[in-house]
């Protein structure tokens, strides 16, 4: 999976001793495998990168499954809270991540929305994943009953919900799960729906309350459950674009 980006790298203090973010240090040190040097240097970047565009501060969870490592794959990078359970086996693969059985496999977050008290709120939120495999099918890859995302349904469009009880109202055809998906939510009258950094509709579905029940990956929690390969998961506050976000995970999947 990890190819080549030349660019990216460890940002280099005087001396040339690594220039380590506070966040990427206590990450590290959560890690029972111990990444190599150019591995640390690229996850160093991409939160870097994360905190100067704003999306950091946004978060209560993000993370990269495509890791060197199982345990750090199950890392919530932004604290050490919601790290993830796997359940019924889902599989692992270095630099790919994880991957369910379409059945009962799934990555269970730890987070309940109605009652953690965090970021993620009825008219503030945000729900996204990253996907290396494509099906068309009505099977939910984030998420509980009345927050999930389908990256490709069926009917070859992106779908889910994002805190109401209904699929959107628009529904942007895509021609593969492969990539970005989010849904963001800014205020009660809808949310947006964006594809690999780029807004593709707005959903004008009014919100209606937050689900209780923790947020899944590879599933959603009262729902089904995904048989996709997800390289990166998050979610947390209302995000003005995911541009920045895309932007530099793709950089990061894309590195060697």
């Amino acid at each position: 999976m990890l190819r080549s980006a030349p660019t990216l790298g460890m940002g280099l203090a005087l001396g040339g001793r690594p220039a380590f973010e506070p966040e990427a240090l206590a990450l590290f040190a959560r890690m029972s495998v111990q990444p190599d040097t150019r591995r640390k240097g690229l996850i160093n970047t991409l939160i870097a990168g994360l905190k100067q565009a704003g999306v950091w501060s946004r978060l209560d969870a993000f993370y990269m499954l495509a890791a060197h490592d199982a345990q750090a794959a199950r890392l919530n990078w932004v604290a050490d809270a919601y790290n993830l359970t796997a359940v019924n086996n889902p599989s692992f693969e270095v630099d790919r991540g994880y991957t369910g059985n379409g059945i009962n496999a799934y990555l269970d977050t730890g987070f309940n929305p109605a009652t953690a008290g965090g970021k993620f709120s009825l008219n503030d939120a945000h729900l996204g994943v990253w996907c290396l495999t494509d099906a068309s099918e009505d099977k939910n890859d984030i998420g509980n009953l009345n927050a999930r995302i389908f990256a490709r349904n069926s009917g070859g469009a992106i779908s889910g919900r994002m805190n109401d009880n209904a699929a959107p109202s628009v529904a942007p055809v895509v021609t593969t799960a492969i990539g970005h998906t989010l849904l963001s939510r800014e205020n009660s009258a809808g949310y947006r729906i964006d594809k690999d950094g780029v807004a593709r509709t707005t959903a004008a579905n009014p919100s209606s309350s937050i689900s209780s029940g923790n947020f899944w990956i590879l599933g959603a929690n009262g729902g089904t459950q995904s048989a996709r390969q997800l390289a990166m998961a998050h979610f947390g506050r209302h995000l003005i674009t995911s541009v920045e976000l895309h932007a530099l995970t793709e950089a990061y999947l894309a590195a060697p």
